[in-house]
């Protein structure tokens, strides 16, 4: 498979995982759907964007930087540590090892995001919004999940409209 092939498919998880992560959100904080439909679609939602964000990084990593280095890195860290987490809830509460994963999957988020987005925005290979999406999405969503569900939902729309931006940029071509 063509390296132009890859990115375009990794734009087609972003999107997906750009939908799917807000959707969960959505039926669980809004509408109290629990696990294991919301867990699952939150469970593949992150899946995708693991890959995701292989392609949006890749397309980029040269003009991104180290900070956008640091940003991606710290991301898949997020995503893998919240894939664990995802599963580890009891009736969603956090016990045992979710509780070390919880904190730490929101650090790794923010910070992430924070980095990647200055690296996409240094690297101007996206369009501009697309990185504020992710950092404020990721600043609403954090403290959303400690203190107000709706900032989770909120932050997980306009973060969402981000994923799918930057997956159709990637889809229509841009690696």
């Amino acid at each position: 498979m063509s390296t132009s092939n890859l990115f375009r498919w990794s734009g087609m998880a972003t999107i997906l995982g750009g939908v799917l992560l807000p959707t969960s959100w959505i039926l669980r904080f809004l509408f109290a759907v629990q696990r294991p439909v919301s867990g699952t679609i939150e469970f593949v939602g992150t899946i995708l964007l693991v890959f995701g964000f292989m392609g949006v990084y890749g397309v980029q990593y040269k003009q991104a930087g180290v900070l956008g280095f640091l940003g991606f890195l710290l991301l898949i860290i997020h995503e893998c540590g919240a894939l664990g987490e995802t599963w580890l809830q009891d009736g969603g509460e956090l016990t045992g090892a979710a509780v070390v994963l919880g904190p730490l999957v929101g650090v790794t988020m923010l910070l992430g995001f924070i980095l990647l987005g200055w690296g996409s925005w240094k690297a101007n290979i996206l369009p501009r919004w697309i990185p504020v999406l992710w950092i404020i999405g990721g600043m609403l969503i954090v403290p959303g999940f400690l203190v107000q569900p709706l900032l989770v939902v909120i932050g997980g729309v306009i973060q969402g409209t981000g994923f799918v931006g930057a997956g159709a940029k990637l889809w229509a071509g841009a690696g």
